[in-house]
């Protein structure tokens, strides 16, 4: 009895206290603590979310978005209800609401999320000036003067915020400035050419910047090329030495910058179903063979995918980042980025901050803690940091990069000027970000998973992904084969099974009724996955841990398992990048889990499994020289329509079949080919 009556006046005393002016106090400082940690993780993570694959870092930033405005809100609504008087809080409130300035968005739908952002602002914005009223007859007035100041700021970046949504808004974009660039691509001035070349883009008007420099008569396009408008090709002749590039070299990376901005207006006309002229001109073929995936001046296979994996950049700040397009001038940036460092610096050091002491007298009327001096300092500076963060993510963007190198090729009187080059030189070197996607691949391996398992289903057990870097042979193989013959005539795996004087015996595998790409896909990585066990088998037996190096064995091997893995994954994991069939897709799953659970009844280990499966023993060489089947087979099925599903996985870290799925459109392939089936009709697998 004494302890349970001891528990029950503990807690009358813990809920009195919490009741009081000092409790009420240290809840609104614990709260503005837990406010500044959420927008700083925002600010300083989200932008990690296109290089980190992790479940959990992508929930951290998501909770961190989904919390950071309740909590801001909540804690300046209790700052001015609560029944106690500091005037730091009104401190920690304005600086506090200009630390909630920074976020971005986390999902597709950006135009709606951006305008519940604003609204949010908006209230939080009247909730301090009713603070400010409130607190301005016991206020210094220096303090009362700079808080005053930075309110307005605040006021001010909400209404930039807002006219460039009004003016630049996804929705406009998508649908006037798509108009334009797909008008401009059907346009005679850029389709009639026939002078071209991919290495020096002699021809290649594709546009970076200008486009705008459009007249539209009654409904009629009307072209007008002027110095604003600035292509591809005119960037390459640019005689500037920022961009000038030396013979026998491969391409500037400040010219491949405005290449994928360029391209990422192409592929943005995908976004919302503009008209595509690209396909079946011959240029775009040669673009991607000759120019993207290599040529006399540029045969490193990386150019090709640095080039996809900054327009995809693009592509994601497109719908996650706080802007949507890139800013015509950082002049009302600047001003309120050095507005905001002067008043911060103003009110860290003002004498009513800086010689702060706590209250002696007074004691009913002021409530204080020996906390909330230096937490209103901890604010100032994390505002400072966060102003100074988001500035400089503006001016070292890609598309600030983009518009300077453009007003660069636009104005011939910036270039031959050394100190200016060498400004813009440092400025397009320096980042914020070095990556633009995580550069790995998932799998899935069908059979590798434990026999007793098998019985929950194999579905489930197919969704236990692993993760790993994407290996330098993947890319290089995918290099390869789009330098080929192959891109102007897709098939799937007919190319490599002809070369290797296979097609004949294996043409079922690639046309097999009526499963398409799924079971070609189902197929091929069964045959993989059994020639990799069986290789590595004989490897054992024979004393040997590894494969052969030196002769090819060992890269083929590592590009075929890695890919069939990867195709497998994504049926199980991403269905909707490579078929448009998904239900049938599944059912086609739950059958093959129901036919191998028959057909390895009686199986006891993994040896037995594939000793029942492998029906040959295929030699190293065998196994290998077919690694072109796997690559040309992920590249058919690439094609899709299936643009809002590419988007979302850019916010997951991106995937290797959406920069394959860029590429491909840049090469006027935009649907999967069709093949017809020559052999009978069968139901087995």
């Amino acid at each position: 009895m004494e302890q349970h009556f001891s528990v029950r006046n503990s807690t009358r005393v813990a809920t009195a206290w919490a009741a009081s002016p000092v409790g009420l106090l240290v809840r609104v400082e614990v709260l503005v603590m837990v406010s500044c940690a959420l927008l700083a993780t925002l600010v300083f993570l989200g932008s990690g979310r296109r290089t980190i694959r992790s479940a959990a870092f992508r929930f951290v930033v998501w909770l961190a978005l989904m919390m950071s405005y309740p909590a801001v809100s909540y804690t300046i609504g209790l700052m001015q209800s609560g029944s106690f008087r500091n005037d730091l809080v009104v401190v920690w409130a304005c600086f506090l609401l200009g630390c909630a300035d920074g976020i971005a968005a986390c999902s597709v739908d950006g135009s709606d999320q951006q305008a519940r952002t604003m609204l949010n602002q908006a209230a939080q914005v009247i909730y301090v000036l009713l603070l400010l009223l409130s607190y301005a007859s016991s206020l210094q007035l220096q303090l009362k003067i700079l808080l005053l100041l930075l309110w307005l700021l605040n006021v001010a970046k909400l209404g930039i915020r807002l006219q460039s949504l009004l003016s630049a808004g996804r929705d406009r974009v998508l649908t006037a400035n798509n108009w334009l660039i797909s008008k401009y691509m059907g346009h005679e001035y850029v389709s009639s050419i026939w002078d071209f070349d991919p290495v020096t883009m002699r021809g290649y008007k594709y546009v970076v910047t200008g486009e705008k420099n459009v007249q539209d008569g009654c409904g009629e396009y009307k072209l007008e090329v002027t110095n604003d408008l600035v292509t591809v090709d005119r960037v390459w002749q640019c005689e500037g030495s920022l961009l000038r590039s030396k013979e026998n070299t491969r391409p500037d990376k400040l010219k491949d910058l405005c290449l994928s901005f360029a391209l990422f207006k192409l592929i943005r006309r995908r976004l919302n179903g503009s008209p595509l002229h690209e396909p079946g001109d011959i240029r775009t073929l040669v673009f991607v063979r000759r120019g993207l995936a290599g040529g006399d001046l540029c045969d490193d296979y990386e150019r090709m995918y640095r080039v996809i994996e900054v327009e995809l950049g693009f592509l994601f700040d497109f719908f996650y980042a706080r802007y949507p397009s890139p800013k015509q001038t950082l002049i009302p940036e600047t001003a309120t980025f050095v507005t905001a460092v002067a008043l911060s610096l103003s009110t860290l050091f003002s004498p009513a901050l800086l010689h702060y002491r706590n209250p002696r007298g007074n004691i009913n009327l002021i409530t204080t803690t020996g906390l909330d001096i230096w937490l209103a300092r901890s604010v100032i500076v994390l505002f400072l940091i966060l102003e100074m963060f988001q500035y400089l993510s503006l001016v070292l963007s890609d598309w600030h990069k983009v518009k300077m190198l453009c007003r660069y090729v636009r104005k011939p009187s910036w270039q031959g000027r050394p100190v200016l080059e060498m400004l813009l030189w440092l400025m397009c070197r320096a980042t914020l970000t070095r990556r633009y996607w995580s550069d790995s691949n998932e799998s899935s391996c069908l059979l590798r998973m434990p026999l007793h398992r098998w019985i929950k289903g194999l579905v489930m057990e197919t969704r236990t992904v692993t993760r790993r870097s994407l290996p330098a042979t993947v890319k290089r193989a995918i290099h390869a084969l789009l330098r080929s013959e192959w891109l102007s005539n897709v098939k799937y795996g007919d190319r490599t099974l002809q070369r290797n004087n296979m097609l004949q015996d294996f043409d079922w595998s690639t046309s097999r009724y009526p499963y398409g790409a799924v079971g070609s896909i189902l197929i091929w990585h069964i045959a993989t996955t059994i020639c990799d066990a069986e290789l590595s088998k004989r490897l054992v037996a024979g004393g040997r841990s590894r494969p052969r190096t030196g002769d090819g064995i060992t890269d083929s091997r590592e590009v075929a398992t890695t890919l069939s893995n990867y195709c497998a994954y994504l049926l199980f994991q991403a269905p909707e990048l490579v078929t448009n069939e998904i239900y049938d897709e599944r059912l086609l799953m739950e059958a093959l889990q129901s036919r191998i659970q028959q057909y390895l009844k009686g199986c006891r280990s993994k040896d037995d499994m594939f000793d029942k499966l492998s029906g040959f023993q295929p030699s190293e060489e065998e196994s290998a020289r077919n690694v072109g089947g796997g690559v040309e087979l992920l590249l058919t099925v690439t094609p899709s329509d299936c643009v809002t599903g590419h988007v979302k996985k850019l916010a997951t870290g991106g995937e290797l079949i959406t920069h394959l799925w860029a590429l491909l459109t840049h090469g006027g392939i935009i649907k999967k080919p069709t093949k017809p089936y020559y052999g009978p009709k069968s139901s087995d697998v």
